[in-house]
């Protein structure tokens, strides 16, 4: 049975070892995991969650810097920020360390992962015939 283009890049996301390391730009990136998807969510980092969407140049740069951020902070620094609602704050500190020649390296990176990321997104489709959440089984 051939695979298809989406479980080829599913296999190639979860098939990397945890402990391999992206660095660009001086920057060592964590692997990209659920949790990376979910704070992408959270900081509406559309790059990663829907490939067609348009963005103007400076939103697009607000993305690829808030995801630099995100896979090179210590993990402690990203959820605390995320908690405390102070993430777009150290993502604009952290824009002055960003070195502008990385921004190449760092967006053929983002633009393989956001494939990746695509292929890995879940989305829950209604049953057939069925209208809605008054037709969902009840807890129990």
């Amino acid at each position: 049975m051939a695979k298809d283009t989406r479980t080829r890049k599913l296999e190639a996301a979860f098939a990397d070892p945890a402990e391999t390391e992206t660095i660009i730009g001086g920057l060592r990136l964590r692997p990209f995991s659920l949790g990376t998807l979910n704070v992408c969510r959270q900081l509406e980092l559309t790059l990663f969650l829907d490939g067609e969407a348009e963005l103007s140049d400076e939103e697009k740069q607000r993305q690829i810097v808030a995801f630099a951020w995100v896979q090179s902070a210590p993990l402690t620094e990203v959820l605390a920020a995320l908690r405390t609602g102070t993430a777009n704050e150290r993502i604009a500190e952290f824009e002055f360390q960003l070195d502008v020649a990385a921004l190449p390296e760092l967006i053929t990176e983002i633009q393989r992962i956001s494939e990746l990321a695509a292929a890995a997104a879940v989305e829950v489709a209604p049953k057939p015939g069925r209208s809605g959440e008054d037709d969902a089984p009840p807890n129990c």
